[in-house]
């Protein structure tokens, strides 16, 4: 919603001020050349804040802000320990899906090996005989091998 709103303000040309914690809206100016993205220091050390009222260029990512802002600015410790615990929560669901998505990454990583060699294959002059399918299945299609290619160069069949 912030991003759309944003979004839409540029659309209108309007000089516009944004004071938030959302990491994520710095990215505008990598897309709009007429965003400006500044932040006021902030120096954290035994995980309290200290404000140094000093604008800065760029963004300054803190862990967690708005928990150490909730409690400078002296919530409840029982809404800031459910804060945590969920956060500790959406934290796991995020790690466990990086991960989920790296494997599905690598996996996708090795199939492109393969196509490239085939494509190079195909392209080549060498004899047919001495490249057999057999071979780049061996190779590259073992699914009980926890060892697959590992070959940087992609007119590498052996």
């Amino acid at each position: 919603m912030a991003w759309s709103c944003c979004e839409y303000l540029l659309s209108l040309k309007a000089y516009t001020v944004f004071a938030t914690h959302m990491d994520s809206l710095a990215e505008l100016a990598t897309i709009y050349p007429n965003v400006k993205v500044l932040h006021f220091y902030v120096d954290i050390r035994d995980n309290r804040l200290d404000f140094k009222f000093q604008l800065r260029d760029g963004t300054l990512h803190v862990p967690h802000y708005g928990l150490l802002l909730a409690e400078v600015a002296g919530l409840p410790n029982t809404v800031i320990e459910t804060a945590r615990t969920i956060t500790l929560r959406i934290t796991d669901e995020e790690e466990k899906r990086i991960e989920r998505n790296c494997g599905k990454h690598h996996e996708m990583h090795r199939i492109y090996r393969v196509v490239q060699k085939l494509i190079c294959l195909k392209y080549s002059r060498q004899a047919e005989d001495s490249f057999t399918e057999e071979r780049l299945k061996r190779n590259h299609f073992n699914p009980f091998s926890s060892t697959r290619s590992t070959s940087k160069s992609p007119y590498s069949f052996m």
